[in-house]
């Protein structure tokens, strides 16, 4: 149980009589105002929803009197069209000038759009003559010249209308009207796509029509012919479809769900106009009418929407609907609460449509019209007064509550203020207690009081001010200890990133020689995915056996000795050169663990043997330009001497024989040395940024009457969208006409030769192949060294040359080949040598 204290005590006391008998004043005018309030709600809810009920009968009665007004001039329309002359252009301007506005939804079902059009009222314009054939037909603005012979039901356009055959048994003056017929429009067919009517714009739309007939006769009362006007079914739908019982009162579509819509139905109870099109009367492919939506109806036929609503039958929906109908037949106004099949319930309000022509002749009335409001929306004005009367009401109430809690509060602030003096310097005591239990040590208690409860307040301030001193060197304590776990961890972090981010890849081994961790260089260069706990070293390198052997000599080694190797191994056609070393972990502590570094130094390895070859072949060129220079001068003389000796020989044939074949093989050691020459003293590239394509189609250009001599079939696939990089077009040339000349000369008996160009990442790649003898997998790195050929003749400069021009490009050149197989040579040229 609580403890309560003295000044609680006293407080209780003074507001106990001072709060009991506002309270009971208060509580009783409460109960009196709810009462009142509840009456006034009462009455103002009855009077406002039988005027709600009032206004929607008379919409829905001003609705049904101007469809029987429209269906009268209908009527008049077909008198007019009796008096004029049955001819194509007459009818056909006719139907033209009768129109009347639709509004409606087009588009897509993303993106509808509001449309207002003048639309011909009647789909179609006829003259059907006395023996059942169509003497003249207007369709949708178009005269037809397919003639129908309508005695028979089965060549209407639904398969099974008589009208004609109703029409022409009528006396002079009348007129036939029958129901709305037209193709059945499954849900499917209308919602598409769409969750809703009201989303389905792209849907399949009702296309149905009201036939009005009337027969012609002559002065002697004969049968002359039968004139036909039908009506499009979507002037109908304009009179519903738009109708909402909300403040807007018009809109482009109504919502279903909501309940706020209306809709027509006929004399038989079938529904004519609605949102749902699978709701509305309609014929099956056989032209005969769909069964109505029954308690019976299969869930096939309601999950595909072959259910058109016959308020006769709906009863099991909500019993009210065949009431309506029935109220209707009867030339009665009404309203009744129904349910729709969504579940909305809704008030809805229903008017007939008088008409007495042709089928409704025996019924007096068209249909019927009824206007739907969602029971919610049809209270509104009711809930709104209700609601405005329970606010005022509750206005007043909390003036009064008000006006109590002022009073209430001026007595507590009395009492307050005498029991404070009693008990406040208690308080403060406990206070203070309270305020240094939750941490606030250096609060000081003020009472400014000489007897027992002052000395109490003094001890306490005393003990508050010490424990304040003992926590600022606790606090002062752990900020140092902060400090220095700051500083290790920015080292380990430092350390780490270092380890990180080095390309070299390291592996650090226990005593027992497993792996406890590896950074993301060793991962990229051996492969690596990401360990969990630590891995025997030899499982970690399993699927690179060429490291496990030297690392098996290594292991047992003295852990405090340093060992490296170097291993040379092969992975996807790529040789590899990796440096192992193994290293202690800690120089200076008696831990056996180590560390394994892993280098891969393939581009170092590849780049000193292109440097020593390119010091090679550089130490050759001045040899063979310094032979060559050598040999030229005695070659000129001796070939100056021979010629001179050859002209004297006029007489001695056989001599002169020999001398000729001398000469010749001076003139072939004179083009050797000329090569020498060019090889030697080749000059350095001008570069500048030109355009590879034309220079290739050029060098194809001079192969291709070549090739059509060696039946060699050359393909070209140069891409347009090589931009202009820096090059020597001469040189480039020079180095793609040896490049070809070799392939054609790898292909005497025929074969297939292709260039290709394009552009990969930012190096340009040109790719030639050849479907020749191919290259023997010893001879590949030796064919780029001077001297060397396989032809048997020929110098063996030519790809020497073509290799000193591409690297002077800064590009590469690679080859693939195979005996038997062809060869192909793939040059990479840098976009940018930047």
């Amino acid at each position: 149980m609580p403890r309560i204290n003295l000044h609680q005590k006293v407080l209780f006391a003074f507001l106990v009589l001072a709060f009991v008998p506002l309270a009971f004043l208060a509580s009783y005018s409460t109960g009196n105002l709810r009462e009142v309030e509840v009456y006034l709600r009462d009455s103002a809810t009855r009077a406002l929803d039988q005027q709600a009920a009032k206004a929607l009968e008379l919409r829905a009665q001003m609705v049904a009197e101007d469809v029987a007004l429209f269906l009268r001039r209908i009527e008049q329309d077909l008198y007019d069209l009796a008096l004029i002359p049955p001819r194509p252009e007459n009818y056909l301007r006719f139907q033209q000038h009768h129109r009347r506005p639709v509004w409606y939804r087009a588009g897509t079902n993303a993106e509808p759009v509001e449309v207002r059009e003048n639309v011909p009222l009647y789909r179609e314009v006829t003259l059907v003559g006395a023996d059942g054939r169509e003497r003249l037909r207007i369709e949708n603005g178009v005269p037809r010249t397919d003639l129908r012979d309508l005695s028979d039901p089965r060549n209407t356009t639904y398969l099974t209308e008589d009208y004609f055959l109703r029409a022409r048994e009528l006396p002079p003056g009348e007129i036939h009207v029958t129901h709305l017929t037209g193709w059945h429009v499954g849900k499917q067919e209308q919602l598409g796509d769409a969750a809703t009517p009201e989303e389905a714009v792209e849907g399949a739309k009702y296309e149905g029509v009201v036939r009005f007939a009337k027969p012609l006769h002559d002065q002697d009362g004969a049968l002359q012919a039968v004139l036909v006007l039908s009506l499009d079914h979507r002037h109908l739908m304009a009179f519903t479809q738009h109708i909402t019982p909300t403040a807007e009162n018009y809109v482009l579509f109504p919502s279903y769900d909501s309940g706020n819509y209306a809709f027509m139905f006929d004399d038989e109870g079938w529904i004519i106009t609605h949102p749902k099109f699978w709701n509305l009367r309609g014929l099956d492919a056989q032209g005969r009418l769909v069964p109505p939506y029954r308690v019976d109806s299969s869930s096939e036929e309601i999950e595909a929407g072959r259910i058109p609503y016959n308020l006769f039958y709906a009863g099991f929906i909500h019993p009210n609907y065949p009431v309506a109908a029935q109220a209707v037949l009867r030339s009665d106004l009404g309203v009744v609460d129904v349910t729709n099949v969504g579940g909305s319930q809704k008030i809805m309000a229903y008017a007939p449509i008088p008409y007495d022509r042709g089928v409704y002749r025996d019924s007096g009335v068209f249909g019927g019209i009824t206007i739907g409001a969602e029971l919610r929306q049809f209270h509104q004005a009711a809930l709104e007064t209700s609601a405005f009367i329970r606010a005022e009401v509750t206005r007043f109430m909390h003036r009064s509550w008000l006006l109590v809690t002022l009073t209430m509060a001026v007595v507590f602030a009395v009492a307050w203020w005498l029991t404070q003096g009693i008990t406040g310097p208690l308080l403060r005591l406990t206070e203070g207690t309270r305020q240094m239990a939750r941490g606030k040590l250096a609060g000081v208690v003020t009472v400014s009081r000489q007897d027992e409860v002052g000395e109490l307040t003094e001890s306490f301030n005393a003990m508050a001010r010490e424990l304040e001193n003992r926590r600022r060197r606790l606090v002062d304590s752990l900020a140092a200890l902060r400090r220095s776990r700051t500083e290790i961890m920015r080292e380990r972090n430092f350390k780490r990133t270092v380890l990180e981010n080095i390309e070299t890849g390291i592996l650090t081994l226990d005593e027992d020689s497993r792996v406890t961790s590896l950074n993301g260089a060793v991962r990229k260069i051996l492969v690596l995915g990401k360990m969990s706990g630590s891995v025997d070293l030899l499982d970690c390198l399993a699927q690179w056996p060429e490291l496990l052997e030297p690392l098996r000599e290594a292991l047992p080694l003295n852990p405090s000795e340093r060992w490296a190797r170097y291993v040379k191994l092969e992975r996807q056609g790529r040789v590899m050169t990796v440096r192992l070393a193994l290293v202690p972990l800690l120089a200076q502590a008696e831990t056996k663990g180590r560390i394994l570094t892993v280098e891969d130094l393939t581009e170092r390895v590849n780049m000193r043997e292109h440097l020593e070859r390119m010091e090679r072949l550089a130490s050759l060129g001045r040899l063979s330009a310094g032979i060559a220079h050598e040999i030229r001068n005695p070659l000129t003389g001796i070939s100056i001497m021979l010629d001179d000796l050859h002209d004297r020989l006029l007489s001695n044939p056989a001599d002169r024989s020999l001398i000729q074949r001398a000469l010749q093989e001076m003139e072939r050691l004179e083009g050797l040395v000329n090569e020498l020459l060019t090889f030697a003293t080749t000059a350095h590239s001008t570069l500048k940024p030109s355009p590879l394509a034309p220079v290739l189609r050029d060098i194809l250009f001079l192969v291709e009457k070549q090739c059509e001599r060696s039946n060699i079939q050359l393909d070209q696939s140069i891409a347009e969208n090589i931009p202009p990089f820096p090059l020597d077009p001469a040189k480039i040339k020079q180095a793609f006409l040896n490049l070809l000349t070799n392939a054609i000369a790898a292909m005497p008996e025929g074969g297939h030769l292709s260039v290709a160009a394009e552009v990969c990442a930012d190096q340009v790649r040109v790719v030639i192949k050849d479907s020749g003898e191919g290259i023997a997998e010893e001879r590949l790195p030796l064919i780029f060294e001077p001297f060397y050929t396989s032809k048997g003749e020929g110098t063996g400069l030519g790809l020497s040359i073509t290799h000193n021009i591409v690297s002077d490009h800064g590009g590469r050149i690679e080859v693939k080949s195979q005996p038997g197989q062809g060869a192909e040579f793939i040059l990479w040229f840098p976009l940018n040598r930047g």
